[in-house]
């Protein structure tokens, strides 16, 4: 009788298994919103501006967000913390001091003014991240010690790549106190984390006629610059993409004027076997052909 129930059971189980279901079949519209926010995030002017975003190009801008958003690093926690209550001692990590909402309009003008523009409406659909954080200011790292961050060596930076998120500082009264030249900085530091995140998510590749310049199995650290590296890593990671985002981010960091006076990568005291000259050309023919960016043109602006 046992023996029964247990082949009764069995073929009960084949037949619901071979049972055909209903052929599967794509939603009619993306979903609206992924994540844990929801937008509009206020009743601002400029929230139906950040909704168009969201709905031009997938990107979440957020000006309020909780500290895992930031800091949360898989398997620890990067934040820093001042320690008010007890020894007033800072213990080290990432600060930020969260966007003034009165200033975030001021901001998103910022953003389109130094970035977003500089890029066709098809590479910012395949390279922004899902996330974009608005903030005032934020700090990479504060190292451990009596007193506040601002006391332990901090470094203030206005743009950050945060592994699946790129942040952007000026979100509170400083900006109107905002200067050409911290204008500059900024432009440099928001498009070198824009086209580094790019790199990561496969929007843009190094090309081989870029990779076929330098042999990175052989690097000699004594001369780099004669075999086109602008940078040398000591830890052996020497590859066409460490190499590639070097070059991108020192383009749109400055101007060409700059890289070609005498100590710079341009310049024929540093590059005195041309090779560095002719990765530069490769790298600025490629993003003007295909993508109709002049990277060149952005390390320039603002002059």
């Amino acid at each position: 009788m046992k023996r029964l129930f247990y082949i009764l059971a069995l073929t009960s189980l084949w037949m619901t298994g071979c049972k055909k279901e209903a052929k599967l079949t794509p939603s009619a519209k993306p979903e609206d919103i992924y994540g844990d926010p929801t937008l509009p995030q206020g009743n601002h002017p400029y929230d139906a501006e950040i909704l168009q975003l969201f709905k031009d190009y997938r990107t979440l801008f957020l000006y309020k967000y909780k500290p895992h958003d930031l800091y949360y690093n898989i398997t620890y926690d990067l934040a820093g913390v001042y320690d008010t209550a007890a020894d007033k001692t800072t213990k080290g990590g990432y600060f930020d001091v969260p966007a003034d909402e009165a200033y975030v309009g001021q901001q998103l003008d910022l953003l389109k003014e130094l970035w977003l523009h500089y890029y066709p409406d098809s590479l910012l659909r395949k390279g922004l991240p899902q996330k974009v954080f608005l903030v005032d200011s934020f700090y990479f790292v504060a190292y451990p010690g009596p007193g506040k961050p601002t006391d332990n060596w901090p470094e203030m930076h206005d743009a950050f790549d945060g592994g699946d998120y790129i942040l952007a500082g000026w979100g509170g009264p400083r900006i109107a106190n905002i200067t050409p030249e911290d204008k500059y900085a900024m432009k440099g530091q928001l498009n070198a984390a824009f086209l580094l995140f790019t790199h990561k998510q496969g929007a843009i590749k190094p090309i081989a006629a870029f990779k076929a310049q330098t042999d990175y199995g052989g690097v000699n650290p004594t001369n780099y610059y004669e075999q086109g590296l602008i940078e040398y890593d000591y830890n052996g990671g020497n590859t066409p993409d460490r190499d590639w985002d070097a070059y991108t981010t020192i383009i749109v960091s400055n101007s060409y004027d700059v890289l070609t006076s005498p100590g710079n990568i341009l310049s024929p005291d540093v590059d005195t076997q041309g090779v560095i000259r002719k990765k530069y050309d490769i790298l600025i023919a490629y993003f003007k052909t295909t993508f109709g960016v002049d990277l060149q043109a952005i390390g320039n602006a603002g002059i």
